[in-house]
């Protein structure tokens, strides 16, 4: 139990990259940052160009 509690607690706070394709400028956000940018489609565009950004893993 107390597992699933910390692994909710990560996914939470903890940092998600992400890239633009396009002009390959670098992002870094919590997840619950990213959720807060992401658009009605859950997804989240570059502060330069609008592309939609890809997540790295």
């Amino acid at each position: 139990m107390e597992e699933k509690i910390w692994g909710f607690i990560t996914s939470l706070f903890g940092k998600k990259q992400y890239v633009c394709p396009s002009c390959h400028e670098h992002y870094t956000f919590s997840a619950m940052h990213a959720r807060k940018l992401a658009d009605k489609d859950g997804q989240i565009h570059c502060y330069y160009c609008r592309k939609v950004l890809q997540q790295l893993h």
